[in-house]
């Protein structure tokens, strides 16, 4: 029985229009995987033509993702110099985005002790908002509040915006077009109170995930964020 199959089968396969069938859904199959694979690459940077920042922040989403070094975990990129904070999936895929407060002073290093003062005894030159890779974890603050912290020895950490100080206008800074008035923090990361329940709180609570806060003062270049995994990749390929 299974010869007379086959027998059929290769005669049904010489007809013209069989092989012109064939053809066609091979080809279909082809150019339907190879156009996963450009729509899994363009992902990295854009979901339904969402245009993501810099130059530096593709740098880091795109790295993060080809050298695993977001661990299969959703991820965030800080942009300092943008005042703005992007938050990916675990394949890189952008979900939102958002301005954001920073601390007060510019600059990317934050001396150890600064972590170990109370707030009121930080001058405004030390309230900085460190550059640096991240693995950060759902907690609480010394209020009982919910925080991503992003680096708990230095008490860094991403949580709704502060509004119990009005003189500080923190609403109407994340709001304003400009990014100049964004800086008024300790070193935290003030997002807006919708969005860090929608995006914060939802995708970083499971098992936590990266943080890459960019350069402001210092080269990106400067930072070996990727260089370990890629040598492992390029490791694990040859």
């Amino acid at each position: 029985m299974n010869g007379m199959f086959e027998k059929e089968l290769k005669a049904i396969s010489r007809r013209p229009f069989t092989r012109h069938l064939y053809a066609f859904i091979t080809t279909a199959i082809i150019a339907f995987h190879v156009g996963s694979l450009y729509a899994s690459t363009d992902s990295i940077v854009n979901k339904e033509n969402n245009v993501i920042g810099s130059d530096e922040v593709r740098f880091v989403v795109e790295n993060a993702i080809n050298t695993g070094d977001n661990r299969n975990r959703p991820f965030a990129v800080l942009d300092k110099k943008n005042a703005k904070i992007y938050i990916y999936s675990s394949t890189g895929i952008l979900l939102a985005e958002t301005p954001v407060l920073l601390g007060l002073a510019v600059g990317d290093h934050l001396a150890p002790e600064i972590g170990r003062l109370p707030l009121s005894k930080i001058g405004p030159s030390n309230r900085i908002t460190p550059a640096g890779k991240y693995y950060a974890v759902i907690g609480k603050n010394s209020h009982g509040g919910e925080v991503l912290w992003v680096d708990y020895s230095s008490r860094l950490a991403i949580h709704p915006v502060v509004t119990n100080v009005p003189a500080q206008r923190r609403i109407q800074r994340l709001k304003s077009a400009t990014i100049e008035d964004n800086r008024i923090s300790w070193g935290c990361i003030n997002v807006p109170k919708t969005f860090y329940k929608n995006y914060i709180s939802k995708f970083f609570t499971t098992s936590g995930g990266m943080v890459y806060i960019l350069p402001e003062v210092n080269a990106l270049s400067d930072y070996t964020w990727f260089r370990q995994n890629q040598d492992t990749t390029q490791e694990q390929t040859r």
